[in-house]
């Protein structure tokens, strides 16, 4: 088998890096590593492991070897002409022989000490920290699904009657509420407007009747926006409960939620946290809300340092944006709603809450599948609403049903796809965000700042990219200059009334958190930027006393996750590109509440459609080889 020394690899490197086809990253470990392994094709595949790493992806499927080898072929030197030729076969059999490859069949066996820097397992090559990551993850999921129920629910049935009133169809937060109520973990996944933040209110207050010691409940999320946004939800659902459920069930649930970063406490300069399995998190019951937004080591770590017999609720939209880090957590486990439930289940859900579930029961499937819920009813869309159509036939899709919602003349959406639309899309933010500046007028205090706010965030332009014009940086800057040639602003230097900004770094002094978004004015004496934060209030801040921030009148659909808005303007780049998926475009649709303004050509938004975000990891494959072992014991 073909063996080159490290300098044999060098024009392949540089072609590489030349081409942006790897990061600088990819290379170093490649070459590190050739002090070990003399073999081009471990080399490369480590290279393509690292490189996957960058993309979103946990781990390198091997079977993509072939595919990767051809579209490179093109940059290889002469000397590299026999590397085409190497099958997934023989590249396995390389990897086997490696002394630099750990081989993996069971992954019920945790090694920690394994000292190999890359992992085999099920035909998928991994950074062993990674794989570490991935396992863990999979032997909480395991245990916690096949787990005894942590509280007695022989007298569910009363309490739920309290919380959901009867209906003719299933109620689909009941059964999350009475699915949860009775195992360790639960997954409560739903759209925009599913309520998912009521379910879980109503949950908590059930678990707190069922308990007879006080639980110590905490609330997180993955950003500190989400935190606030769920620290504002749950208290709004606590209000709307009072009185229609036992006040001293609600007496129970806390409001403030926190990041998960703070949840497990940061160590400065170290990647660990305070809290780990050999000092776990303080609490009975953990509710983590954005769970889409979760990467892979951030969900090995959360789950570690909980106790043993702590319960963990996650809620997010399994169809929105993954994680920008590698992994999609929350997308893997929820491949197994799939399954449908166990006949067991089903009985046991009926019993609690009426509800005839048997048209949902698959004979086999993993335990897993009976911890996840889906609730499939949106109360943010009108039945007509075109915005929600159309959400549902991306979601689904169907290429065929969006292009009638975007081309026939719909209400609440509206396509421009002529050449003109990037001037179009800035005239009509510019337009839009003409009400909170009218409001610059008078003075803004703590007491008139939360309708500047408010009126802010009334409107919002989403795109896709960072750089370019069809990007944050050049739509941001186009949309300033409009408002200053319109009169509506008077832009000198890098402050001035009327700047909206979005915070990108954590400020845990001052309460301000990555995504918080806020808009500066004048004060009477001078400016201040204002931002609403979880207590309710408006806080204003000097400007020097901000931590990193940008201009946010035009903010990345990424950056949108959990945020609403009355009208969306969605923009994108009329090429292809990466990261134009499904999901993107759902996620981006899904901002609106009443209207939304598309600007694109039809042909880029059906290549979205058709094209949903690929994030390879083995967590699947895992749990169900987990599943087969346990059942061949």
């Amino acid at each position: 088998m073909m063996t080159l020394n490290s300098s044999a690899l060098t024009p392949l490197w540089q072609a590489l890096q030349d081409a942006r086809l790897v990061r600088d990253l990819d290379v170093q470990l490649a070459q590190l590593l050739a002090r070990w392994e003399p073999n081009a094709a471990v080399l490369l595949a480590a290279a393509m492991t690292s490189q996957e790493l960058g993309r979103g992806h946990v781990c390198f499927a091997l079977s993509s070897w072939s595919e990767r080898l051809t579209q490179w072929q093109p940059l290889f030197p002469e000397a590299w002409a026999d590397l085409s030729t190497i099958s997934v076969a023989t590249l396995m059999t390389l990897l086997e022989r490696s002394q630099l490859v750990r081989l993996v069949s069971d992954p019920t066996e945790l090694d920690e000490q394994a000292g190999q820097p890359l992992t085999l397992f099920a035909g998928r090559l991994y950074l062993s920290r990674y794989f570490r990551f991935e396992q863990r993850v999979a032997n909480w999921l395991q245990q916690a699904s096949a787990a005894s129920p942590v509280v007695a629910s022989s007298a569910l049935s009363e309490p739920l009657q309290q919380l959901f009133a009867p209906q003719e169809t299933i109620d689909w937060q009941a059964v999350a509420v009475a699915t949860a109520s009775d195992g360790r973990f639960t997954l409560i996944s739903g759209g925009p407007g599913t309520g998912k933040t009521t379910t879980v209110t109503k949950l908590l207050a059930l678990l707190v009747a069922q308990s007879e010691q006080p639980l110590l409940i905490r609330l997180a999320a993955p950003t500190g926006k989400a935190a606030a946004r769920l620290t504002e939800s749950i208290s709004g659902a606590k209000v709307k409960l009072a009185g229609l459920v036992n006040d001293d069930w609600l007496a129970g649930i806390p409001t403030q939620a926190s990041t998960l970063h703070r949840l497990l406490g940061v160590i400065p300069g170290q990647p660990e946290f305070q809290h780990n399995a050999q000092n776990p998190l303080p609490l009975d019951v953990l509710v983590v809300d954005e769970a889409s937004m979760i990467d892979l080591p951030m969900m090995a770590r959360l789950l570690a340092a909980l106790p043993p017999q702590a319960r963990l609720i996650l809620l997010g939209d399994k169809d929105q944006l993954a994680s920008v880090e590698a992994g999609a957590v929350l997308g893997d486990i929820c491949q197994f709603v799939a399954q449908g439930i166990s006949q067991r289940q089903a009985e046991q859900l009926q019993q609690y809450t009426g509800y005839a579930l048997q048209s949902y029961v698959r004979t086999t499937g993993h335990p897993l599948r009976d911890r996840l819920c889906l609730l499939r009813k949106s109360w943010r869309f009108a039945a007509g609403s075109g915005i929600g159509q159309l959400a549902e036939a991306v979601n689904d899709g169907d290429a065929k049903a969006a292009q009638a919602l975007w081309t026939q003349e719909h209400p609440d959406i509206r396509l421009h796809a002529d050449e003109q639309r990037l001037d179009k899309a800035v005239r009509l933010a510019a337009q839009g965000y003409h009400t909170y500046l009218d409001l610059l007028q008078q003075p803004v205090q703590a007491d008139n700042a939360p309708a500047l706010l408010t009126a802010f965030n009334q409107v919002r332009l989403l795109c896709a990219l960072h750089e370019g014009l069809w990007g944050i940086n050049g739509l941001n800057q186009a949309i300033g200059q409009r408002l200053q040639a319109q009169g509506k602003l008077q832009m000198s230097g890098e402050w001035f009334a009327g700047r909206p900004v979005m915070i990108t770094e954590n400020d845990y002094g001052l309460g301000l958190y990555n995504g918080d978004i806020g808009v500066t004015a004048h004060d009477g004496e001078r400016l201040r930027v204002w931002f609403m934060l979880p207590d309710g209030k408006a806080h204003g801040f000097l400007p020097s006393r901000l931590p990193a921030h940008d201009t946010a009148w035009a903010m990345t659909v990424h950056k949108s996750q959990g945020s609403e808005f009355s009208h969306t303007l969605l923009v994108l780049p009329p090429e292809a590109n990466p990261l134009l998926t499904r999901e993107l475009l759902y996620t981006g649709i899904t901002r609106a509440r009443e209207q939304l303004d598309l600007f694109a050509t039809p042909e880029v938004l059906t290549l979205m459609v058709r094209k949903p975000t690929e994030r390879y990891s083995g967590l699947v494959t895992m749990l169900e080889t987990m599943q087969t072992l346990y059942e061949a014991e």
